[in-house]
């Protein structure tokens, strides 16, 4: 996973990139063709997470945009499935689910703010 020619994931471990690898194929494989982009966004991008040893611990956050909205028991099935990856990394994933609709929606403040910040800081898986 590059971006510009630079690794995506540089500001992770090993160990955190082998389970957000292997989390992102568990969203390709259940969402296939709804699935439309995947990006990693905020600190873990940005490379300012709190070390593995902090007592405050950053997620790793990644936007799945799809089609059509994620049933919300579809979502929540897909975030269980981070759990196993929270346990041998130490860092939870924490996907979020937008449809390319919703961040575009000129009428949601709150949705332009967000897809603002991960234009910004975002890397695309």
């Amino acid at each position: 996973m590059t971006a510009g020619g630079r690794d995506a994931l540089r500001h992770l471990s090993a160990q955190e990139r082998d389970c957000l690898r292997r989390y992102c194929d568990v969203l390709r494989d259940h969402l296939e063709a709804r699935l439309e982009r995947l990006v990693l966004f905020g600190s873990a991008a940005r490379g300012d997470m709190w070390s593995p040893g902090s007592s405050m611990h950053s997620d790793i956050d990644l936007l799945v945009v799809t089609r059509d909205p994620v049933p919300e028991r579809e979502a929540e099935a897909l975030v269980n499935e981070t759990y196993q990856f929270y346990l041998e990394c130490g860092r939870q994933i924490g996907p979020q689910f937008r449809t390319a609709g919703q961040l575009a929606d000129p009428e949601n403040e709150r949705a332009a703010v967000f897809a603002a910040n991960v234009a910004r800081d975002g890397v695309e898986l």
